[in-house]
């Protein structure tokens, strides 16, 4: 048998080595509930409380401990049950929603493509997350431009002078 206090639980999640810089303590998290009762249920929270020095080489991530708020059996939750998580960070400037075909990647910077009298011109941006077919980004942009949301790879292309004249 074990014994646990079923008052305060924890959740102990595996982020990926790649995001692990972007997690911090205190940021927000959010239990996905399934189910029938999924719609009507009060979503379960919780606060990142520790974050782990070390990579799991079988699965290349870190361990974080969140604590739930509230006790365990009215948040809806039980000890050794397995959950989806969304980690909730708090971003200081604007944000905005854009299809992931928007976006454009070089040198390991995101970016869009804003439309000029000109044509089109690179714009970098923050990707703040990713969920779906959708990102969230942030940057330099006052949220009135327009941006390429197809054809991003011929901008590329363009853009670094890669293929012909025409």
């Amino acid at each position: 048998y074990r014994v646990a206090n079923l008052n305060e639980l924890w959740l102990e999640i595996s982020i990926p080595q790649e995001r692990a810089f972007d997690i911090k303590l205190g940021d927000k998290v959010l239990v996905e509930k399934a189910g029938a009762d999924a719609k009507n249920a009060k979503p379960i929270s919780a606060e990142i409380t520790l974050m782990g020095q070390t990579v799991n080489p079988d699965n290349q991530s870190i361990q974080a401990r969140a604590r739930v708020k509230g006790s365990g059996a009215a948040a809806g939750v039980r000890p050794g049950q397995r959950v989806n998580t969304q980690i909730i960070q708090t971003y200081k400037g604007k944000a905005y929603a854009v299809p992931n075909s928007a976006l454009s990647q070089h040198q390991g910077q995101a970016y869009v493509f804003v439309r000029t009298a000109e044509g089109f011109n690179a714009q970098a941006v923050d990707v703040i997350a990713k969920q779906g077919e959708e990102s969230i980004i942030g940057g330099s942009l006052s949220g009135t431009e327009t941006i390429a949301t197809q054809g991003a790879a011929v901008l590329k292309a363009n853009w670094l002078g890669l293929g012909s004249e025409e």
